[in-house]
């Protein structure tokens, strides 16, 4: 168990998950096979990545449930499958709790009607034995290595990170919830979160082989502060909670990995990054970050100045019609004024989270140097 800097209550637990890890693994056999038809080239790519031919157990158990693996019902748009769908089910330790919500998934994701998933009710016992299976074992002691690996990188810098976060709120805030972070095998890319209950959420985490690891951090960081510190609150509308995302992202993974590398925010990419938000919160989120920068001796709307040339900087090398850029579009670098940035928030050195969330994003005014203020109000009055 990882602790919280300064408690005895453990921050993030950080284990592994046999059911969670051959979901994976089959889940990524059959999504591979269906990418890489009729490309060898690409084919031979995802077997040296351990995607597909992983193991004979994974070969085998294809081949004797081939009627449900095939059943096209069970694949999403994308591509994706069903297997995707039942992961949350991977953390439920009661098996009949289990299958409840395994036929309430097929049922409402992909229209399977009561009587057929019962017929399919055998699949879902032999996957969750699968794990048991000799020919499995060396990728489950691969992902014991793994997880291992993690572990000790976040034990060693967790003290910093936190500490860190801790300065930018500028207080050590309470601890009102937790996370079990289930480490599945290095293959493809896993990042998942399923509340428990009110105060307690899983994580599934894997990211292919060769990730940066202050990339790993950082969404460490993320899953250590969003729900045990700072969960939505009730009362949020669905743009405060995308908002409130927003800032949560920027001040544990964004501003991790920068305080790790010394690097751009952009160099970064969340998990399911909303591009109208994070543009929208980004001037604010650095106004917040460097408001109480003259305790340190700085000045803030410098800091703020250089966070942005640094970020703008970055963008610019990104090429132009690339997914990566279009993504950063809405940060507007051109127009963000650092010293009304600065001004703004020099009278809200105190201000918390959840009053942070309370701020009018489409608000313009604090952020914006005038002239395309006055540009943008022409244009509404066309």
């Amino acid at each position: 168990m990882v602790k919280r800097l300064g408690s005895e209550e453990p921050l993030l637990s950080i284990e592994e998950n046999g059911d969670a890890v051959t979901n994976r693994v089959l889940f990524g056999e059959v999504y591979g096979r269906v990418q890489t038809r009729g490309n060898q080239e690409l084919r031979n790519k995802y077997r040296e990545y351990g995607i597909i031919n992983s193991s004979p157990a994974v070969t085998r158990f294809i081949e004797e449930h081939k009627a449900i693996i095939s059943d096209r019902r069970l694949y999403n748009k994308d591509g994706s499958n069903f297997l995707e769908g039942i992961l949350p089910t991977t953390v439920i330790k009661n098996p009949e709790e289990r299958k409840t919500k395994i036929r309430t998934i097929l049922n409402v994701m992909y229209g399977i009607s009561d009587e057929e998933i019962t017929k399919m009710m055998p699949f879902f016992d032999d996957l969750f034995e699968l794990k048991d299976d000799p020919e499995l074992r060396k990728i489950m002691q691969d992902t014991k290595a793994y997880k291992e690996t993690i572990k000790a990188k976040w034990s060693d810098n967790e003290r910093r990170i936190m500490s860190h976060i801790e300065k930018i709120l500028g207080y050590r805030p309470q601890k009102v919830g937790k996370v079990k972070v289930y480490i599945v095998n290095p293959t493809i890319n896993t990042q998942r979160s399923y509340p428990e209950s009110d105060d307690s959420t899983s994580f599934i985490f894997g990211k292919p082989r060769g990730e940066d690891i202050n990339k790993i951090l950082a969404n460490l960081a993320h899953q250590a502060i969003h729900q045990p510190m700072f969960p939505y609150k009730s009362s949020m509308t669905g743009k405060q909670r995308t908002e409130f995302h927003a800032f949560i992202k920027f001040l544990a993974d964004k501003e991790t990995y920068n305080y790790l590398t010394g690097r751009s925010y952009l160099e970064i990419v969340t998990e399911n990054e909303n591009a109208e938000a994070m543009g929208k919160v980004y001037p604010y989120f650095l106004g917040y970050r460097y408001r109480n920068a003259s305790k340190d001796g700085l000045d803030s709307a410098e800091e703020i100045r250089k966070a942005i040339a640094r970020d703008k900087a970055y963008f610019d090398t990104l090429a132009p019609r690339s997914k990566k850029r279009k993504l950063f579009e809405t940060y507007e670098f051109d127009k963000l004024d650092p010293k009304k940035i600065a001004a703004y928030f020099r009278e809200r050195r105190a201000i918390k989270p959840y009053d942070f969330a309370m701020i009018n994003f489409d608000d313009k005014t604090p952020v914006y140097k005038s002239r395309y203020l006055a540009r943008d109000e022409e244009k509404e009055v066309v």
